[in-house]
């Protein structure tokens, strides 16, 4: 039959039937037809092909594809699988889509340089040094809090009483007001009296004079007026305060000191 051979020949045509050996086709060879044909150019195939039985093919290499039963390379960019079968149907290969480019890496702070060795860290909260500088760091904040506040004030007795009362808060300490009654032509007449029977700088205090609401009547040009001085502890300590109660007494007013 068709793709067999019988090589040795010489068979008994009176004896026993004989048969015939398949042909085995070589490397890049393929069946056609029973017969053994060579692959065109570029395909390949192992060796082994029986020729007495179907057709077989044969097939192009990694990143090939068929055209017109020929192994043409793919393009740049493109890619396909071996085993295209030639002879076979024309194959196209698959173009390559890119990974896409990696994220950027994220954004470190930097850290803070160093410190050289002359400087030190400040100290931790919990230490002496840092409660005196958490304090400090209040203070400062508290003062800049009086300085806008005393800023909307115009009245100059209004704004010194008020700066009196806010030092004092920023000291942690609780204003100590002097109450006197005294006559004077007008209530800032009344307030120079006050210090000066005190006996005290009145750079040192505040006051306040209202009319005295038991005396409305006039002495001549003057007038009653209930005197408040008010003084801080941090700028009038007790024994300057006794003296200037004393320094009252001895001009004869009575007056009482409370906080």
């Amino acid at each position: 039959p068709a793709g067999t051979s019988n090589a040795d020949g010489g068979d008994d045509a009176s004896g026993e039937d004989t048969a015939c050996s398949a042909t085995k086709c070589g490397v890049d060879e393929y069946v056609s037809s029973n017969a053994c044909t060579a692959c065109v150019d570029g395909s390949t195939k192992p060796e082994g092909d029986d020729a007495s039985g179907d057709d077989t093919t044969c097939a192009c290499a990694a990143n090939e594809r068929v055209e017109s039963n020929t192994c043409v390379a793919c393009d740049a960019g493109e890619t396909n699988a071996a085993g295209n079968p030639v002879p076979g149907p024309d194959t196209a290969c698959t173009k390559v889509v890119s990974p896409p480019p990696p994220p950027p890496p994220p954004i470190v702070a930097a850290s803070p340089p160093p410190l050289l060795s002359s400087e030190s860290p400040p100290p931790p909260p919990s230490s002496v040094e840092g409660m005196v500088a958490n304090a400090e760091a209040k203070t400062e904040v508290a003062e800049v809090s009086r300085d806008a506040l005393l800023a909307d004030i115009s009245d100059e007795s209004t704004r010194a009483k008020a700066k009196l009362l806010a030092d004092a808060a920023i000291a942690g300490v609780k204003v100590k007001k002097v109450a006197m009654a005294l006559t004077a032509e007008t209530g800032d007449v009344a307030c120079a009296q006050a210090f000066l029977k005190m006996q005290l700088d009145a750079s040192l205090g505040a006051c306040d004079a209202s009319v005295s609401t038991s005396r409305r009547r006039r002495l001549v040009t003057d007038t009653a007026y209930d005197v408040t001085v008010f003084v801080s502890p941090a700028t009038v300590d007790e024994t300057t305060l006794a003296a200037a109660l004393e320094s009252l007494a001895a001009e004869g007013v009575t007056a009482t000191s409370t906080e």
